[in-house]
């Protein structure tokens, strides 16, 4: 059994590779490429080369929010220079901005877990007592109270 981290690149490099990424690395280290405050407002839509089999001098297709677009544009200089960088060579050579909304995925907030009574908080702490490392018999705790707030929901 292997980590999703691990099979993960394997798993999406034909996916990647017809969309114009053959350089998968570009979408999974682009926060840490171009910053994280810039990865914010952009993301990399396409790398086209321009010829097949040649793998420089590419063009990066770059969708921004139209709020920072022309920040992004005036710092093209920077970003070819990290992403080629980022790859060791002479990857992009020039970057084509196209604008329009970023998709962000929503963050589903956790429901709030009702409380429990004093007996069942005593219960917890009674059916861990003989536990005698400190800190995994509080951990033990925590899980065993979640698991019935959580129980006490799906009823």
């Amino acid at each position: 059994m292997q980590p999703i981290a691990a099979t993960l690149p394997r798993l999406t490099k034909r996916i990647t590779g017809k969309r114009g990424f053959a350089e998968a690395g570009l979408i999974e280290d682009w926060s840490v490429i171009v910053g994280k405050d810039l990865a914010n407002q952009c993301l990399p839509i396409k790398l086209r080369y321009p010829s097949q089999g040649i793998r420089n001098d590419g063009t990066l297709l770059i969708k921004a929010d139209p709020a920072f677009a022309l920040a992004i544009q005036q710092q093209t200089p920077q970003i070819i220079e990290r992403v080629n960088s980022h790859f060791g060579y002479r990857a992009i050579a020039r970057i084509s901005l196209q604008q329009g909304p970023l998709y962000k995925p929503e963050t589903k907030q956790a429901p709030e877990l009702p409380k429990l009574s004093v007996k069942e908080q005593q219960d917890i702490k009674t059916e861990f007592s003989n536990v005698e490392n400190e800190a995994l018999r509080t951990s033990l705790e925590r899980l065993a109270a979640t698991t019935r707030a959580k129980n006490k929901i799906n009823k």
